[in-house]
């Protein structure tokens, strides 16, 4: 994996339990998915869903024909913009169990505990470039990354307990580049960050979701979530 620098740039804690980051660098976007480590739903949507990949082939089969639609795992209501904090409802709108389709019955094929989707194999403690793919841009937006716990066993239903308590990468109003080959959407998010220890199989959970703008009003209550399965070496 490369690890070149970017306008985007973040560095996270390698120990456990991870300290909580957040960058601030120009405007942020919407609509998309975690392409690096990739996501199901990327992973998937690139092999046309074909029968390539048998979790991608069972995923298929439990869902609509608009699973191919990687960018939209979304909650419409997931802020709660009415609070000063805007206070996030991930968890009051998907329920455990669903967390990969974000409770869409169109995407519920991504929510199958299986241990052979495609995955991404991670070096343990070392440093490392999230990418994430966009098609569509809005702001302000917040991308939050959660991992599993040790003890993580992709064969059973993620849920919430699954993931640890704290984000270990958190990044505000992330400035957008022009995707590199190979990326479904025209733009890309890119940050660097070492990555904790770890071993085995593990899930990557990604959220991304909107903030109130200065002026007090919101761009939007929506968020994005993605599945990344993982293996560190």
């Amino acid at each position: 994996m490369s690890k070149r620098r970017t306008a985007v740039s973040l560095t996270v804690l390698g120990v456990v339990p991870l300290a909580l980051t957040t960058l601030t660098a120009g405007p942020a976007s919407a609509h998309g998915a975690t392409a690096n480590p990739v996501s199901r739903a990327v992973a998937c949507a690139k092999e046309g869903w074909k029968p390539g990949n048998p979790a991608c082939k069972a995923a298929l089969a439990v869902s609509s024909d608009q699973i191919g639609d990687w960018k939209s795992i979304v909650q419409g209501q997931a802020m709660d913009h009415s609070t000063p904090s805007s206070s996030p409802q991930h968890r009051a709108h998907v329920p455990d169990g669903k967390l990969c389709s974000a409770a869409n019955q169109q995407f519920a094929g991504l929510d199958l505990p299986r241990a052979d989707f495609p995955s991404t194999t991670l070096p343990s403690g070392r440093e490392y470039t999230f990418q994430y793919d966009v098609s569509a841009l809005h702001n302000p937006y917040r991308m939050e990354m959660y991992l599993t716990k040790d003890g993580y066993d992709p064969t059973k239903p993620l849920k919430w307990s699954d993931l640890e308590d704290t984000p270990f990468l958190s990044a505000d109003n992330t400035a957008a580049v022009t995707a590199p080959p190979g990326f479904l959407g025209g733009k890309a998010f890119n940050f660097n960050a070492q990555l904790p220890q770890k071993q085995g199989k593990h899930m990557i959970y990604t959220i991304w979701h909107g903030l109130k703008k200065p002026d007090g009003s919101f761009q939007s209550q929506e968020a994005f979530y993605s599945c990344s399965d993982v293996e560190f070496k």
